[in-house]
């Protein structure tokens, strides 16, 4: 699962934030697969860059106008969350952007290992192999930021994705 373990690269420049698909899934995927996303500030736009296949490109310019809220939904994706109520989760953090249009556009996902979760009658202790040597990453706290610093810039809220 480490190996899934992933980020968006997020930067600044020139005031403007920009975030662009982690090196992992790069190499993982080939290449087949890339995302940009910079938000500018100066021209109130959000331009989104993407490329799939090698072959097929896909820009999309987003005025700040048209953006009514920024999008952040969390899952848990680890195996043992379906049939055991005692596990280490596997967290994706999801962040896009929901038009005034309703329309929903997905810009990136923060993946990895989360806490351990314990929905039994039994104590945290009684697991001890798998709350002891559980590994948390950062995608949460680095999806929180980069979605707080989105919301600031484009001067939207924050809100839970529509399913």
């Amino acid at each position: 699962m480490q190996l899934l373990a992933g980020c968006p690269r997020i930067s600044e420049r020139d005031g403007g934030l920009i975030a662009a698909t982690a090196w992992r899934w790069r190499v993982l995927f080939l290449g087949t697969m890339l995302r940009e996303v910079v938000v500018d500030p100066g021209s109130k736009m959000v331009l989104i860059h993407s490329r799939y296949l090698w072959f097929f490109p896909f820009r999309r310019r987003i005025p700040f106008a048209k953006i009514a809220a920024v999008t952040y939904g969390y899952e848990d994706l680890s195996t043992g969350a379906g049939w055991s109520p005692a596990h280490n989760t596997f967290d994706a953090f999801a962040v896009g952007l929901q038009l005034v249009d309703d329309a929903e556009i997905p810009l990136f996902s923060f993946y990895g290992e989360g806490t351990f979760v314990n929905d039994t009658v039994l104590p945290d202790w009684a697991y001890w192999g798998e709350s002891f040597f559980g590994v948390v990453g950062s995608q949460e706290h680095e999806s929180r930021v980069f979605v707080d610093l989105l919301a600031k810039m484009i001067g939207v809220k924050v809100m839970r994705p529509h399913l």
